[in-house]
C-alpha cells in the first residue's frame, strides 16, 4: 500500500474524519435545532433517513444506499425507521410503500435539541476500510439515547443486503410503473443494458468539472460507440441493448444503431435539479428500474468518466449480473 494511501484511508479514519463529520454537522445542521423548537412527540425512538436539502445529498444511488444502510441498522436494533425525502422531490411521488412503512409527517419530525440528534455519515473512495469506519460511527452515533435521530448519509455497508431491503421498503407509484411496463413491452423479456456516466465531458450536463474539447469529444464518442458493437457481438442472443447515460448527446448519435434502445425523458441529477421538475427525476427511476430487469448490466468507463453506482445497485434489486469494464 503506498504510504499516500495509508494517511488518507487509516490515518484519516483513526484520527481525522470522525471530526470533519462532527464539524460538518455543527457548520450545516445543527443551527436548525434548538431548545425551543417544539418538542419530539413520539414516544418510541425513531430514527430518519434525511434528505431535506440542508446539505448535498448526492444522486439517486448515494441516496438510496444510505437508505437501505440505515434501514439494516434499525432492522439489526429494533429501532423505527423513517424516511422524510423532500428535495428536490417528495419521494412518495415516486415511490411508496411495500413491505414497511417508513413515511413521517414534517409535523412529526422535531428539531428541539434535547431530543433530536443531527448525524452525517460520508463515503469515501476506500470500499473496505470505508464500511468498517461507516459500521463503526453508526453504531456509536444511532445507538445514542435521543428520541429521534435525523440521519443524513450515503453509507453504503448494507450494500451486499442492498436488493431484499430496498424491495421491503419500496415500489413504483402506479404512474412510475406503468411506464416502466410500457418500456418493458417496447424492449421485451431479453435485453441487456450498457450504462456511461460522462458527468459534464460532452458539455450537456451540469455535474463536474470537466469538459473535454470537441476533438477530444469526438473521439470519447467513436471509442464509446465501438464498445457498443463489440458487446452487442458478444451477446447475438439479445436482440436489444438498452443504453442510459447522462449525456443527451451521446445518446442521440448511439440510438442510430438499429439495435440500442434509448429510454425517453429529460436528463438530470438530483444535486442539480429545482423541485418543480418532477418529470426528470421521474426519468432517472425510470432509468434505474429498466436496468434492473435486464439479463446482464455492464458499467463503461474510460479516461475521466465516473465510476457511478447507478447501474450496479439497479443490477442488485434482482441479483443479475453486473460487469465494468475499462476501456
Amino acid at each position: 500500500m503506498r504510504l499516500k494511501d495509508f494517511i488518507k484511508r487509516d490515518l484519516n479514519n483513526m484520527f481525522y474524519r470522525e471530526y470533519r463529520l462532527r464539524k460538518k454537522v455543527r457548520r450545516y445542521l445543527a443551527p436548525y435545532y434548538s431548545e425551543q423548537a417544539p418538542a419530539a412527540v413520539n414516544k418510541k425512538k425513531i430514527i430518519i433517513f434525511m434528505a431535506d436539502g440542508r446539505k448535498k445529498h448526492g444522486g439517486l444511488a448515494d441516496r438510496l444506499r444510505g437508505i437501505v444502510s440505515t434501514y439494516k441498522y434499525c432492522l439489526e436494533h429494533q429501532i423505527d425507521f423513517r424516511i422524510h425525502f423532500t428535495d428536490p422531490f417528495e419521494l412518495e411521488d415516486l415511490l411508496t410503500i411495500n413491505e414497511y412503512d417508513w413515511r413521517i409527517q414534517a409535523d412529526e419530525i422535531s428539531y428541539n435539541s434535547l431530543d433530536s440528534l443531527p448525524v452525517y455519515i460520508d463515503s469515501s473512495r476506500y470500499p473496505e476500510a470505508d464500511r468498517f469506519f461507516q459500521l463503526r460511527l453508526a453504531e456509536k452515533m444511532l445507538g445514542k439515547d435521543y428520541k429521534q435521530i435525523h440521519v443524513y448519509t450515503n453509507m453504503y455497508y448494507a450494500d451486499d443486503e442492498f436488493g431484499p431491503l430496498f424491495n421491503k421498503l419500496f415500489k413504483p407509484v402506479p404512474t412510475l410503473q406503468a411506464w416502466i411496463d410500457e418500456n418493458l413491452a417496447k424492449l421485451g423479456n431479453d435485453y441487456i443494458s450498457l450504462s456511461f456516466r460522462f458527468q459534464n465531458l460532452f458539455g450537456d450536463f451540469a455535474d463536474g468539472d470537466d469538459v473535454y474539447s470537441l476533438e477530444e469529444q469526438a473521439k470519447l464518442l467513436n471509442k464509446c460507440i465501438a464498445q457498443v458493437r463489440n458487446i452487442h457481438e458478444m451477446h447475438p442472443e439479445v436482440n436489444k441493448i438498452l443504453i442510459t447515460a447522462d449525456s443527451a448527446s451521446f445518446l442521440n448519435e448511439v440510438s442510430k444503431l438499429d439495435f440500442v434502445f434509448v429510454l425517453p425523458g429529460k436528463i438530470g441529477h438530483m444535486d442539480n435539479q429545482s423541485g418543480q421538475e418532477l418529470d426528470v427525476h421521474r426519468k432517472t427511476f425510470l432509468d434505474f428500474f429498466m436496468l434492473s430487469y435486464s439479463k446482464k448490466i455492464y458499467l463503461l468507463v474510460t479516461g475521466k468518466m465516473y465510476k457511478s453506482g447507478f447501474a450496479r445497485r439497479a443490477a442488485k434489486l434482482r441479483g443479475i449480473p453486473f460487469v465494468e469494464i475499462d476501456f
